[in-house]
């Protein structure tokens, strides 16, 4: 057994669910086991279980021993505390957090059948079960597959908005702001920059709007940016205004630590001191941002808003004290569609569901058919066995199609399977 079988095994679910239980003896249901990460930190990020009936977000972590946790020095490293579950092949050694309490864990070596274990030998492979046969499927049947996984995967996103806004009491403004802030985290350091909204709100922005540097100063000090040694004269400027932030406002300490955010393998352009300067203006100049998001129909009018640049320091720093050769400045094409595919069209759709107004998700389709297709693996995958891919609808169709059917191996419930298998 080694540490790569193990995570095949754990992202394919491919052990006995009867009787769950973690070491501790506590009822554990597995809702989602996230998804792998291939940066700093967990193994896997954003998974969702259930211990006692008490709902659990955060990370996975994966060893062959339990005791590997100690070995790679995990105790000694704050980032590890987020870690809802270690997941083990065998438990020889209970595992604790900082604080003294045990981690959960559950043991698999009782739990994985042999075929199992012998399918997750298999070398891993992007193919898909239908390719020898793709290509003569019917164009209307692969049009109605995406059509139908692009549905299904923009109702994932709006729902997780509405679950957002009934959080924030339905105020759609806070929803926005929070979703948006979400998004600028691209991905890696999205957990922690919605943290970081939730404990700003939007009307302290508005407030001091005609403030940057107030601004800057709240979202890098509750982030625990100015935490670390001072590197230069603005990290410290930042800082006396953040002190004098935090009596005004009467917070106690940093919301948010230096360990929360990830930096290993970013390109400086994404680090999260970038996008947090980026979004602080986006954000400042634009106070009504969401009632232009429902007024205005051309996608290209919305650009222009985030096409706006950070503060004269970021544009020439990616961290204090750290100049970069290249200007960093406003967000690039990819980069706005990203924030739209995350934030703005779902926000449309969740309004339209929640208002029963359609001509809101009207518009966010047209979004998404206007916006040029995504180029990753997995619509690679697609594209090289026939498929065209002509937009960010079909791109993100086929990110869903591959994750929900193809890679779980649910032919039977995919239209082009039908197809094939009856």
């Amino acid at each position: 057994m080694n540490e790569q079988i193990l995570s095949q095994i754990w992202s394919k679910q491919q052990f006995d669910y009867k009787g769950l239980r973690s070491q501790q003896g506590e009822y554990l249901q597995i809702i989602h086991p996230g998804f792998l990460n291939k940066h700093a930190g967990a193994d896997f990020q954003e998974a969702h279980i259930l211990l006692n009936d008490f709902a659990w977000i955060g990370s996975v972590e994966l060893h062959v021993l339990a005791s590997d946790w100690l070995l790679h020095a995990h105790h000694q490293d704050a980032s590890f505390e987020n870690v809802i579950l270690h997941v083990v092949w065998k438990a020889d050694l209970p595992i604790y957090y900082q604080d003294g309490r045990e981690i959960p864990t559950l043991e698999l070596c009782h739990r994985v059948q042999e075929i199992n274990l012998l399918d997750s030998f298999s070398p891993s492979s992007n193919s898909l079960a239908c390719q020898s046969f793709f290509q003569e499927i019917p164009h209307e049947i692969k049009t109605q597959m995406l059509t139908l996984c692009a549905e299904q995967r923009m109702q994932i996103k709006y729902e997780s908005i509405i679950n957002l806004w009934n959080n924030n009491k339905q105020d759609w403004d806070e929803t926005f702001y929070q979703s948006l802030g979400k998004s600028f985290g691209f991905g890696l350091n999205a957990e922690p920059m919605l943290r970081l909204t939730q404990a700003i709100p939007l009307k302290l922005i508005l407030r001091n709007r005609d403030r940057p540097l107030g601004i800057e100063a709240a979202m890098m000090g509750l982030s625990g940016m100015l935490e670390e040694p001072i590197k230069d004269e603005y990290q410290w400027k930042l800082r006396r205004e953040f002190i004098h932030l935090k009596k005004k406002y009467q917070w106690d300490s940093t919301f948010l630590q230096m360990s929360d955010w990830k930096f290993l393998r970013l390109r400086p352009a994404n680090f999260p001191t970038i996008r947090m300067a980026q979004f602080a203006e986006v954000i400042r100049n634009n106070c009504s941002l969401l009632s232009i998001l429902l007024e205005i129909q051309e996608l290209k009018v919305i650009q222009t808003l985030f096409e706006i640049n950070p503060s004269n320091y970021w544009q020439k720093h990616y961290h204090f004290g750290k100049i970069s050769h290249k200007p960093l400045g406003q967000l690039g094409k990819s980069t706005f569609y990203s924030l739209c595919i995350n934030t703005l069209i779902p926000v449309l759709l969740a309004y339209a569901h929640c208002r029963g107004e359609s001509k809101y998700a009207d518009k966010a389709y047209r979004w998404l058919f206007e916006m040029d297709a995504e180029n990753n693996v997995i619509s690679r995958v697609y594209t090289q066995i026939g498929l065209e891919i002509k937009n960010a609808h079909d791109s993100q169709a086929c990110l869903h199609w591959y994750k929900n059917y193809c890679q779980t191996k649910k032919c039977l419930h995919c239209q082009v399977g039908k197809h094939i298998l009856l």
